[in-house]
């Protein structure tokens, strides 16, 4: 039965399920995910055991980013359902105990948007300014900035003999946050969805919001892939005070939510991450910080990051923990040779679900979903078309569900917009659960546990084993429950010692046989053998 305390709250104490919502389920055949795809997988994602799910972007888009170029905030995208669709979705999920998180790109919109058609229609239009539009500097762009996909992020106007800037594609324009106008316009976004019923929203690259009003160049380093330090173009201390005016909207309601993406290069930035929390009470309620996702197979590694990112978080903050998502390689395909690499997805699951923190699970991962090359011909994101070989792109890190043996995997009964991963007969959740060892069953079985454990949701934690031998652990505590969590990150048996005088009972662990190696105050583990223990 699951642990509810008085002061449950659904984005601290749960887990929060990333849906890439045109690869999740098709409902009406035409190969793309869509709303009611995902109505009709609630069972499944309350049965796996998480608080909430978060829908990568569902507003009316031409797809040149696949939806992180929004046409229409206040409209569904025809292609991904109805707005019906998504009250139903609100509605069902609800019934359920599911919490729903649109993503809202707040940084940009797609060209097409009636805004940037104003905007780019002539130098006096009054929407001229909602954008950010420069002169000619010595017969080129304003400054060396650069866009994420390459190239100048400059882009100039013929008709109206101006550049306007994007940090993305030329097709997502970036709009001028400083402007009272753009502001007050996206306040009624998001009163406009969570009147509705939404959840919470998570914020697009929040942090790139505010660029340097003198628009000064970016300081050159070796770095790939800019080359350039992102000094100007994002991280300005006005960016913080939007944050805030934004939590502000979101608190006229109760029981909301906003996380934010703080987009930072490798090895990501910890404190970057940790200053838009504000105090703790007054900023984003969580920030994604990618150090850890970063970083590389190593219990010491870990550690280090793990510990610099609870130490950098207020007193009153909460942190959040990720191994993959829709930008990224799956974190499957990240952990080491294809022999280890579903021992290591285990080691990987229980840290995630037993850390201090609100873990983020992305599509795919509980059935440990790999990183599969697309074929040239198939590609379709715009970074894969336009770096191939070099670079693929994002798109196998976005390819379908699986769900079962059948057909294109159980996602679609035509064609998927992206092709299907192979061996998914063996992969698939039908398949998995079926076995009690299997990845999908790991997941399953410790969100249970998880949410039945005060210990898990809310307590303490303390580091035993910090890395150094291979081996990370730490107790979780909280309530008179003691819960020790002990993750071997290498390929050799280790032997760890437990406390003195202590008897412990097995909650979890990654292999079949575990035949309490408990005995005498130490605890013998296996070659990436992950295993929770309860103290009696």
């Amino acid at each position: 039965m699951r642990y509810k305390p008085e002061d449950w709250v659904w984005w601290k104490h749960g887990a929060i399920y990333q849906i890439y919502t045109r690869s999740f389920y098709d409902s009406n055949g035409d190969g793309i995910g869509d709303l009611a795809g995902v109505i009709k997988k609630l069972d499944y994602l309350h049965q796996l055991g998480v608080a909430a799910i978060w829908l990568t972007p569902i507003f009316e888009t031409p797809n040149f980013d696949f939806g992180y170029d929004v046409r229409d905030y206040m409209e569904t995208d025809p292609t991904l359902g109805s707005m019906e669709d998504l009250k139903q979705l609100l509605d069902e999920a609800h019934a359920r105990g599911i919490k729903v998180i649109l993503d809202l790109v707040l940084n940009h919109t797609s060209h097409l948007h009636s805004w940037f058609l104003e905007s780019r229609s002539s130098t006096d239009n009054p929407k001229r300014d909602w954008y950010i539009w420069e002169n000619k500097v010595k017969g080129g762009p304003p400054n060396n900035w650069k866009n994420a996909f390459g190239g100048s992020a400059w882009e100039w106007d013929a008709k109206t003999e101006q550049y306007y800037f994007h940090s993305f594609l030329k097709e997502q324009p970036d709009l001028n946050w400083r402007l009272k106008g753009v502001q007050e316009a996206f306040y009624g976004i998001m009163r406009y969805w969570l009147d509705m019923g939404v959840d919470g929203f998570r914020l697009d690259v929040i942090n790139m919001i505010i660029k340097d009003k003198k628009f000064r160049d970016n300081p050159l380093t070796f770095k790939l892939p800019f080359f350039q330090e992102l000094k100007y173009n994002s991280n300005q201390n006005k960016s913080l005070k939007i944050v805030k005016q934004l939590r502000t909207i979101v608190n006229e309601y109760s029981d909301k939510l906003l996380v934010g993406e703080i987009y930072t290069l490798p090895p990501g930035d910890a404190g970057i991450a940790a200053s838009y929390l504000g105090n703790g009470t007054d900023s984003l309620h969580m920030a994604f910080d990618f150090s850890l996702l970063f970083s590389r197979w190593n219990a010491r590694s870990y550690y280090l990051s793990i510990k610099k990112w609870y130490k950098l978080i207020p007193q009153e903050g909460w942190p959040c923990h990720v191994l993959s998502n829709h930008d990224l390689h799956r974190s499957f395909n990240r952990n080491g040779m294809f022999s280890e690499q579903e021992k290591k997805a285990k080691v990987s699951a229980v840290l995630m679900l037993t850390l201090r923190g609100t873990p983020f699970i992305y599509y795919g991962e509980e059935i440990g979903m790999e990183n599969t090359p697309v074929p040239r011909s198939k590609i379709s994101d715009p970074l894969g078309l336009k770096y191939w070989p070099l670079y693929s792109g994002r798109d196998q890190a976005r390819r379908p569900m699986l769900w079962n043996n059948s057909v294109n995997a159980g996602f679609s009964t035509e064609k998927p917009w992206l092709p299907v991963n192979n061996h998914y007969q063996e992969k698939c959740v039908e398949y998995q659960a079926k076995d009690e060892m299997s990845i999908y069953s790991l997941y399953r079985k410790l969100l249970h546990i998880r949410s039945s454990k005060a210990a898990l949701t809310e307590g303490r934690m303390e580091f035993l084993e910090k890395g150094h031998s291979g081996v990370l652990s730490y107790f979780r505590q909280q309530n008179g429950e003691n819960i020790l969590v002990v993750l071997n990150f290498t390929s050799r048996k280790k032997t760890i010692a437990l406390p003195r005088n202590t008897h412990w009972k097995v909650l979890l662990n990654t292999y079949i046989s575990f035949n309490d190696r408990t005995q005498h105050n130490f605890l013998d583990l296996l070659g990436y053998e992950a295993v929770v223990l309860e103290q009696l």
